[in-house]
């Protein structure tokens, strides 16, 4: 396996070993591999979330347009 060394800022670094022990990762590589996955993964759609609310909202004359 190859391996390269690359820079980042102290605070950065301090973040990536915070989030390696809460993930429990057993190398910085498999941690950036993992964040790197999950950052392709498509979001939850927040569409519907908010279903109940159209009983109960009701706009203002001010807030419409046209």
């Amino acid at each position: 396996m190859e391996t390269t060394t690359i820079a980042v800022r102290t605070e950065t670094l301090k973040l990536l070993q915070k989030a390696k022990n809460e993930m429990q990762a057993g190398s910085m590589n498999t941690l950036i591999e993992t964040l790197l996955q999950d950052s392709k993964k498509q979001k939850k759609s927040m569409f519907g979330a908010l279903k109940h609310i159209h009983k109960e909202f009701r706009r203002e004359e001010i807030d419409r347009f046209g």
